[in-house]
């Protein structure tokens, strides 16, 4: 839905909404304010959250009084943190503060279902599962609803009864069993997708028995074995949903066994409002960030050639103004290396900064913003469960240290790094994946690749390895003996809860808007999703590629939404858009802030180490050995 088509499924609700708020006027203001008295005014994040609704907020205080100015601070579907501005708002005060609480009203609850819908979508990003919404909306807000859950990296089941056919159990006890209930609703409307709910294994395989096959089958309140048994029997052959039972607390579970898609009535019937206040402040919009911009240039000059600071690419813009080294994974982590400086400042996430701890030199201090920058990646592959993963693996094989070779994504933990060093493996990161792999490759039969799968299996496939040469492991129930020693890889079961968000549909829906479009995508996508693209590579990788573009390209670009939108000003004679409709941000790159920047510096220029990264030793000296095996590569 483009913004066009929101605004005007919000305009009656807009116009209910002012006529029920506001009525014949709003009495304290008319009586206590001058009808010329102005107020500046800022949106803020009290909590963190996804951000939705700012289209019909603003259009809320325009409907109120055309002169008032709303400007939008944050992209729709961003995750704020606690205390960001969202927008600011100018204008007549009477007319301000009149519109004030429905715009509020309106960008809470939307952005509550986005960030409700967030957590849901990241709790199933290692899995094929997918979040669906339902019709539990508010009537009459809808198509806001489902907007937000869009926002929210969410998929839309069917609008209402008319656009899809869903044929329930009471539909199937009315006309006398599954059968001939699809058979009557395709001969009515066969222009319609045909979904049917079942809700044990012998309905499973009446609705398998039809052809030609359904769009999508429901399994209704089954237990997590059922399930687990219907995706054995449905071999893929039709899309499965999951619905009923579902929580916060069983939706990964649920997700585990293998099913295609998850509905969830709770994101749209159960959110809770994100808070968001409206503060009086004087009309001075930069004037914060003038401050701040300031201060980190004073500590910069006062300290000199004693300070670096290293800046990943999906990092804030105003943050990105103040780094010295501007980079990938790779890119950062051969300039920490060489770095002689005193200080390094790491703005990126916390891996990144473990990584220059263990690159730098004796007395070299690393620091970061925000210690709490973690990543989604990383933390799906714990040293304890690779560990149990590897002692499995040592009795699969007489002699594991002969046929398997670990390797890391630079995006996990410097224990997982250490781990690959002492088993003579290596780290990798996107740009140079296949180079570790083949060198792996060429030293033992096969290699142990975490955490991400996806990275793995597009990298092994672009190297020529077939599918069923690659076994994904499952920490619940390891794979079997037999299939382990037919592998040449082996997946860890983790994924970026970013590129996870991005789905063939996506690509389908870019080449519908422009036939000419160039689709490149991350290789921490899914597969499906890079076998549809036309290239795929790293950050530094999909920068190039649009650096040497003609004007005039199309690009629609599957990866982190402040490096796309940063492509888009740095080359505006090029098309450029995020591939996804709801573009995905990381929320742990995010969390670096001017604020916080300038007060580590500052505590660095007083003698103050705070937030400072380290490794222990052997951790560090095993580790190392395997990020140089990486920087060789």
């Amino acid at each position: 839905m483009d913004y066009d088509t929101l605004l005007r499924a919000a305009a009656p609700l807009i116009e209910l909404a002012v006529a029920e708020d506001i009525g014949p006027g709003d009495a304290t203001s008319q009586a206590l304010l001058d009808a010329e008295c102005t107020v500046h005014g800022r949106m803020i994040a009290k909590a963190p959250g996804v951000i939705a609704g700012l289209p019909v907020a603003e259009a809320v205080f325009q409907r109120v009084d055309a002169r008032i100015v709303f400007t939008a601070r944050v992209a729709e579907g961003q995750e704020v943190t606690a205390g960001e501005v969202i927008a600011e708002v100018s204008g007549p005060a009477p007319a301000v503060l009149a519109a004030e609480r429905t715009a509020l009203n309106f960008l809470q609850r939307m952005s509550g279902i986005a960030t409700l819908t967030r957590r849901y979508v990241d709790a199933v990003a290692c899995t094929r599962a997918v979040i669906l919404d339902t019709r539990k909306t508010v009537p009459g807000h809808r198509a806001l609803d489902k907007y937000a859950v869009r926002m929210g990296g969410g998929v839309n089941h069917r609008q209402g009864l008319y656009d899809m056919l869903l044929i329930k159990d009471n539909h199937v006890d009315a006309v006398g069993g599954i059968l001939p209930a699809v058979e009557r609703a395709r001969a009515a409307r066969p222009d319609l997708p045909i979904e049917v709910e079942v809700r044990n294994l012998d309905e499973l395989r009446q609705a398998l028995s039809i052809t030609p096959s359904l769009d999508r089958i429901m399994l209704d309140n089954m237990s997590l074995e059922d399930m687990r048994q219907a995706v054995v029997l449905t071999a893929g052959r039709v899309p499965l949903e999951a619905s009923g039972g579902v929580s916060l607390e069983t939706v990964a579970a649920i997700a585990a066994t293998g099913v295609d898609s998850i509905s969830v009535g709770a994101l749209t019937h159960s959110a809770p409002a994100l808070d968001i206040s409206l503060d009086w402040v004087a009309p001075t919009a930069t004037q914060d960030t003038a401050d701040l911009d300031a201060r980190i240039r004073r500590v910069k000059a006062t300290l000199g050639d004693r300070l670096v600071i290293l800046g990943h690419h999906y990092q804030r813009d105003e943050v990105l103004a103040h780094a010295d080294i501007i980079g990938d994974s790779l890119e950062l982590a051969r300039g920490a290396a060489r770095i002689d400086a005193e200080f390094i400042v790491f703005c990126g996430v916390h891996f990144m900064a473990e990584t220059a701890a263990i690159l730098a030199r004796p007395g070299q201090v690393v620091v970061m913003p925000d210690p709490d920058a973690g990543c989604y990646l990383a933390d799906t592959a714990t040293p304890e469960a690779v560990q149990a993963a590897w002692d499995y693996l040592t009795a699969v094989f007489k002699d594991i240290e002969a046929e398997v070779t670990p390797i890391t994504y630079v995006n996990s933990a410097a224990a997982l790094k250490a781990f690959c060093g002492r088993h003579g493996g290596a780290v990798c990161t996107s740009s140079n994946a296949e180079a570790v792999l083949r060198a792996a490759l060429q030293q033992r039969p096969r290699v142990f690749f975490f955490p991400d799968q996806h990275l793995g299996r597009n990298t092994a496939r672009r190297m020529g390895i077939r599918l069923d040469e690659m076994v994904l492991w499952n920490v619940r129930q390891p794979p079997p003996a037999e299939a382990i020693r037919q592998a040449r890889v082996i997946l860890w079961p983790g994924a970026c809860h970013v590129h996870q968000r991005f789905l063939p549909q996506h690509v389908h829906a870019a080449r519908e808007r422009a036939a000419c479009v160039q689709v490149i995508v991350h290789p921490e996508c899914p597969m499906q999703v890079v076998d549809l693209a036309d290239d795929s590579g790293s950050t530094g990788y999909i920068i190039r590629a649009v650096q040497a573009a003609l004007p005039g390209t199309r690009w629609a670009i599957g990866t982190e939404t402040r490096l796309v939108e940063r492509l888009q000003r740095q080359f505006p004679d090029q098309e450029i858009r995020s591939l996804a409709e709801a573009p995905p941000f990381c929320r742990y790159m995010g969390q670096t802030t001017l604020g916080n920047l300038a007060d580590v510096l500052e505590k660095l220029a007083r003698g103050q180490i705070e937030n400072r990264v380290t490794v222990d030793a052997t951790t560090a000296q095993l580790a190392r050995l395997a990020l140089e095996r990486m920087l060789a590569s």
